[in-house]
Parts: C-alpha cells; sequence; structure tokens
C-alpha cells in the first residue's frame, strides 16, 4: 500500500511536470529584418494575396472587382492595399491584438489542484510513531465567474481588434493625405516648370532688345531675378517632393529606394463615397472612433460583473489519504468563503468607477466626433468654393491676360513689365488652383476617415493575431478579409 502511495504522488508529479511548457530564447536579428526590409517590393506574395481576396469580397458585395496591378505605377488605392500590409504601425498594433487573443483563450480556465502532505513523527516511544496524511485540493468554481471570465476576455479581444481596425482606417487615412500632399507638390512642379520654360522664352527676345537699347537694363534684370527666384523655389519643392514622397513610402512600409513609381492621377484621390444621408445614424454604426467607444464600454460592463460574481464563494474541497496509529484513513475537506467582511468591495468600486469613466469616454467620443464632423464639413465647403473660383473666374482671367499680352508683343507693342506681371499671375492662379484642390482632398478625407469604410467598396479587414506557438489566427468583429502581417522578405521582383 505505502508503495503505491509513494508510486501514485511521483505519477502525479510527472504528469504536472509534462503539462508545463519550457522557456527557448529567440533573439533580435536585426540584419535579416532589414535585408527583408529592403528585398520588399509592391509585386510581394502577400500583397498580391490581400488584393486578390480585396477583389473577391468587392465582386460579391458590389459587382465592381478591385484591380491592382503595380507594374504600370503605384496608384493611391494600391498604396493603400500596399499599407494595410506592410505598415510598421500595423504590424505591432495587429501582435498586440495577440496578447488578448491569447487571454481570450485561456480565460476562464479552473485553478491547478493542490497536493498537500502532512508528517508528524511523535517523540515519545510509540509502536506507530509517524502519522502521514495526504490531500489533494480542489477548487469548484459554483459561483460561475470562469465564464464570466471567458466572457469578458472575449470582449476586450473585440475592444483590442476595433482599435486595430480603427488604427489600419487611420492609416488608410494618412496614405491618402500624404497622396494629397504629394501630387499637389507634383502638380506644382510641373506649373513652375511651366513658368520657367516660358520665362526662358521671354528672356530670349529680353536680351535682343536689351542689346539693341530698345529695353532699359534695369527691365531686363526683372525678369532674370523673376527667372532666378522661381529655379531656387523649384529647386527647394523638388526637394519637398521627395521628402512627400519618401513619407509616402514610409506610410506603405516599403524601403526610400523600392523599385516602383507613384502615378500622380490628379491632385488626391477620388472620392468613392458620399456623405451618408443619416449622418448621426451612420456615426454610430461605422465610425471607428464611436466603435472602439462602444467595445471599450462593453468590456468595462464585463469587468463590472466579473468583479460582482466575484464576491460568490467558490468551493474548496481537499479528498486525502492517511495512516495514523498503524490504521489506513480516508479524508475529505470542504470548505466555503463568508462574504461578509470583504464581499471583493473594492474590486466592485473600482469597476464600477470604470464604467462611469468608459460611459463618459463614449460620450466625449461622440461629442468630439460630431464636432470634427462640422468643422471638416466646413472645410470642404470653403475649399470647394475657392477652387471653383480659381477654375472658373481667376484662372481664365490671367490665362486671357497672357494671351493679350503675347498678342500685342508679337504685334511689335512689347510692354515687359505688363507681360512679366501677366506670366507671374498666371503661374500664382494655377499654384492657388492647386492648392485648392489639395485642401479640397483633404478635407474631404477628414470626413471619410470620420465615417468609417464603405463595406461595399472596402471591406473592414480585422487584424490578424498570432499566437505565441507561432500560429495565426484572425478571429475579427465580423467576417471580413484579414491582412496577413509579414515580416518575411517578398517575393517580387529584384531592384
Amino acid at each position: 500500500m505505502r508503495r503505491l502511495k509513494v508510486l501514485s504522488l511521483a505519477g502525479l508529479v510527472a504528469i504536472a511536470a509534462g503539462g508545463c511548457q519550457s522557456y527557448e530564447r529567440r533573439p533580435l536579428d536585426m540584419p535579416g529584418h532589414q535585408s527583408a526590409f529592403l528585398a520588399r517590393t509592391p509585386e510581394s506574395s502577400e500583397v498580391r494575396a490581400f488584393a486578390e481576396s480585396l477583389a473577391a469580397k468587392s465582386t460579391g458585395s458590389s459587382g465592381e472587382a478591385v484591380a491592382f496591378d503595380p507594374r504600370d505605377g503605384i496608384s493611391c488605392g494600391e498604396a493603400e492595399v500596399i499599407a494595410v500590409v506592410f505598415n510598421a504601425d500595423l504590424r505591432v498594433a495587429r501582435l498586440r491584438a495577440g496578447v488578448t487573443q491569447a487571454t481570450a483563450e485561456n480565460a476562464g480556465l479552473w485553478e491547478d489542484p493542490t497536493i498537500g502532505v502532512d508528517l508528524t513523527r511523535i517523540i515519545e516511544s510509540t509502536p506507530e510513531p509517524w502519522k502521514v496524511f495526504t490531500s489533494v485540493g480542489l477548487t469548484i468554481p459554483i459561483s460561475g465567474r470562469l465564464e464570466i471570465e471567458k466572457q469578458r476576455a472575449g470582449v476586450e479581444h473585440a475592444a483590442e481588434l476595433a482599435r486595430v481596425a480603427q488604427r489600419e482606417w487611420s492609416v488608410r487615412m494618412s496614405v491618402r493625405r500624404a497622396w494629397s500632399e504629394w501630387s499637389a507638390m507634383d502638380a506644382q512642379l510641373a506649373v513652375t516648370r511651366d513658368f520657367l520654360s516660358r520665362v526662358d522664352q521671354i528672356l530670349s527676345v529680353v536680351d535682343k532688345m536689351e542689346l539693341a537699347g530698345e529695353m532699359a537694363r534695369t527691365e531686363a534684370r526683372l525678369f532674370r531675378i523673376e527667372k532666378a527666384t522661381k529655379a531656387a523655389d523649384l529647386a527647394l519643392l523638388e526637394s519637398r517632393t521627395r521628402e512627400a514622397e519618401l513619407r509616402l513610402r514610409q506610410l506603405m512600409g516599403m524601403s526610400p529606394d523600392a523599385p516602383f513609381r507613384l502615378l500622380a492621377l490628379g491632385i488626391g484621390p477620388v472620392r468613392i463615397a458620399s456623405a451618408p444621408s443619416n449622418t448621426a445614424s451612420h456615426i454610430e454604426r461605422s465610425s471607428p472612433a464611436m466603435l472602439v467607444a462602444a467595445a471599450e464600454y462593453e468590456a468595462a460592463e464585463k469587468a463590472l460583473e466579473l468583479e460582482v460574481r466575484k464576491q460568490y464563494p467558490d468551493l474548496h474541497i481537499g479528498p486525502g489519504y492517511g495512516n495514523e496509529d498503524g490504521q489506513d484513513q480516508v479524508l475529505l475537506g470542504l470548505s466555503v468563503p463568508i462574504p461578509i467582511l470583504n464581499a471583493n468591495r473594492r474590486g466592485i468600486a473600482e469597476a464600477r468607477a470604470q464604467r462611469e469613466v468608459a460611459r463618459a469616454a463614449a460620450e466625449a467620443a461622440l461629442e468630439q466626433t460630431v464636432a470634427a464632423l462640422r468643422a471638416a464639413e466646413v472645410r470642404l465647403a470653403a475649399a470647394a468654393q475657392r477652387r471653383s473660383t480659381l477654375e472658373t473666374e481667376i484662372v481664365p482671367l490671367v490665362d486671357a491676360q497672357y494671351v493679350d499680352a503675347r498678342q500685342v508683343a508679337r504685334l511689335g507693342e512689347v510692354n515687359t513689365l505688363v507681360l512679366l506681371e501677366s506670366l507671374t499671375r498666371q503661374q500664382a492662379a494655377k499654384v492657388g488652383l492647386v492648392e485648392a484642390a489639395r485642401d479640397e482632398a483633404i478635407a474631404a478625407i477628414d470626413l471619410d476617415e470620420i465615417f468609417g469604410p464603405v463595406p461595399s467598396v472596402w471591406p473592414s479587414t480585422p487584424a490578424p493575431v498570432h499566437k505565441p506557438d507561432g500560429g495565426s489566427a484572425a478571429p475579427g468583429v465580423s467576417d471580413s478579409i484579414t491582412a496577413p502581417n509579414s515580416n518575411t522578405p517578398s517575393g517580387g521582383s529584384g531592384r
């Protein structure tokens, strides 16, 4: 019997040890990641797989496939697809969601049993000086708190996924804003180069007139000053355009020298959706900020429910076996806490206060969203009006003024100051039109960021999260497309 007891105890210890996990160090590999980063291309397998899944989803919902072909250059929509896959902040956010997923997958587990051994030796002489008692302690969760723990972990993971989705939408809007800035600078470059080209044409005439004594040196110098000034502006604008392109590449998660080019098809992205008719209802259902606030409030509710449930006791049982005076004994210990002194009052009070904080945060998010919406609408209306005025009134007038000045010059009556002023006004008006179009595009992007994604155009993409063992899973808030979390070298073409 004693040998059997020893073997049983040893077996329990072996089972417990076999269920433990081992630690394995995993050092950083910065050179390897740098090589993978520099090898990324828009034609990588991860990007293509995500683009194909988007196309399949869009075709099924709206009948229009999302085209993705980076070989002819990268458009704004294609840049968004690449950013969703490779953006560094998004990859970190998805891995953070893996923490809450791991919690959700392992929440609500029973407490491990405990093994107790009590040895007593009687000092006085006696035939049986040893007393041996062993017991196994178990906690039976009759309070039901384990089920609430599972639900709480689930809603906290859903809240984290909502934050990831909000971050993903924010990154896409950042890509659109950066694209608007870059495309506007690209258009300004074209306007400035055209201005310098026209100044060069006029300078050839001005030089001849100055040599012939038909133009004062002071007047001729004005053209050279204007050319030098605009040439300096052009160099600065080229530098800022390059910086804007590098900012876009950073948002896309691509290296500064990745082999692709950006396509400036107009100023800013094409807006694919208009403002919803029922703004208040749409904000509550689709605004990323409101969805996060609602998810966080639900998590606070579950936290309070769990703390309330914790005040109810669980049953602790301890079956065991002992030997006293040479006689075998069977033991059974039962214990139930009496919730009259502690009753988890502190945990309940804190959880209730946290719920009020979450409620106030949701209300504040709604107020801020409504205010931001109105401000964006004002900016959009002002920018649209300014663009319309420049497009329909000012630009045609300065174009006509420059054409008339050129026509007068061809007739032999060259008024250099009028010609220079007309050319300068024309260039300023075109630059102003580009800036107005950029401001209008950015204001529209601000509205889109508040309203959230349109499922029929671009399905919301819950983030994939990685399990500790290296696998991946994506239990998102909806059955939508999952963006890959790529840290591996791309399979696209080389540099």
